[in-house]
């Protein structure tokens, strides 16, 4: 009974002193931080003893169904702010963030996501080590793929979107991953809060991207590590080269109805986000609390003369300067948060764009895509919580590819 007694006045207490982070025996974080593998997470563990850092290595949840190589939910004293690594991607980020969303002792309905990983950068947008912010992010890899040495005539690229015949083609089979879309009024509010005074740097890093200043459309490329608003694109394919990037970059702005500028990769932001979007769905989560940061490793295609496979192996200079400034990013955007709860973020900030899937499951008319949307109405679920019974209007349009 006096270890039950002491037990319940702790817990008391903890939910005082975490303004209510964890109270009903549920935690409760202001800011959940994702990354995607070990040295993306273990940056933020290993700097939680300078000054300024939080300490994520105070509190420790194991979430059932997790990746068994990243078992354990690492939170700050008071739970303001939890860090979880959901293992390298689309299939182990999904399968991760789903345990999340999915863990009774977890209460996530007003949590920030923030997605914080390295990535490729084209440099015709960003450089080695710049911090990008996302407002969509495209799912290239969603394609028909030939072979380069059956390329049908004309074609300059082997990467065809599911459902149509041109690499160039707008929309075709419609799987509802393509595109996803976040708060830019959250991007901004989130970007403010990160000093490019501190942006890391290194000799090794200006040193190779000197390379790139002989072609004028890659001064980005060249110029210094800053902050960025741009776009990701997801998929387990990492591919390099001018042709693949440039078949990207069209793809990019060809979903989002010419609004997408593609400057970052990754494996992961697309499969993260299709899970959130059905943890919205079950109220478990608020979609317009959502950011994609990414810090450049490296680039997505050679600098002349180089060839594409040698910057494919030894491109990745950019990796410690990468590694450092996800956790400088990501570490200013969780004190921010936490900093600026009671005035700003608990109610939280109202996007001023579209935010969701392709479909409109969440409400609200895409902005992209081709035109299937829910009829401005959120999908209802039956038994999800806090939802009203409605239908749903989706397009029967197929395209002739279409099964």
């Amino acid at each position: 009974m006096r270890f039950l007694h002491q037990s319940a006045l702790a817990v008391a207490y903890l939910c005082v002193a975490a303004a209510a982070a964890v109270c009903s025996g549920k935690i409760k974080p202001k800011v959940m931080i994702l990354t995607f593998f070990n040295a993306e997470g273990e940056i933020y563990l290993t700097k939680s003893n300078l000054t300024g850092a939080l300490d994520f290595r105070a509190q420790q949840h194991r979430v059932p169904f997790a990746s068994p190589q990243f078992p354990y939910l690492h939170c700050t004293r008071d739970y303001d702010a939890c860090l979880m690594t959901t293992g390298e991607a689309e299939i182990q980020a999904t399968a991760t963030t789903m345990a999340l969303l999915a863990d009774p002792q977890l209460d996530l309905s007003e949590t920030y996501w923030v997605l914080t990983g390295i990535g490729g950068g084209a440099p015709d947008q960003v450089t080695l080590g710049s911090i990008t912010l996302a407002r969509f992010t495209v799912q290239v890899g969603m394609s028909y793929e030939m072979d380069a040495r059956e390329l049908p005539p004309g074609f300059e690229t082997g990467f065809v979107p599911q459902g149509t015949d041109s690499p160039d083609a707008a929309w075709g089979s419609v799987y509802d991953a393509e595109v996803f879309e976040v708060s830019a009024a959250l991007r901004d509010a989130l970007t403010a809060m990160i000093d490019p005074v501190r942006v890391a740097d290194s000799e090794m890093a200006a040193a190779y991207r000197a390379k790139y200043a002989s072609v004028p459309a890659f001064a980005p490329g060249a110029a210094p590590p800053a902050v960025h608003h741009c776009d990701s694109v997801t998929s387990d394919t990492w591919f390099t080269g001018a042709l693949l990037a440039e078949t990207h970059t069209r793809r990019v702005k060809t979903w989002t109805n010419g609004t997408g500028i593609y400057c970052t990769t990754a494996q992961e932001d697309g499969a993260v986000l299709g899970a959130l979007v059905r943890g919205a769905l079950e109220s478990r989560v608020d979609f317009s609390r959502v950011a994609i940061v990414r810090t450049v490793s490296d680039f997505d295609r050679p600098y002349p003369g180089q060839s594409v496979m040698d910057n494919l192996v030894n491109g990745t200079v950019g990796y410690p300067i990468a590694i450092e400034n996800v956790w400088l990013a990501g570490n200013s955007i969780a004190r921010g948060i936490i900093g600026g709860w009671d005035q700003t973020f608990k109610t939280g900030i109202p996007a001023s764009n579209y935010v969701g899937d392709v479909w409109g499951a969440l409400g609200g008319t895409p902005d992209f895509g081709p035109g299937r949307v829910s009829g401005g109405e959120p999908v209802v679920l039956p038994g999800a919580k806090g939802q009203h019974p409605l239908k749903v209007k989706r397009s029967t349009r197929r395209s002739r590819f279409q099964k």
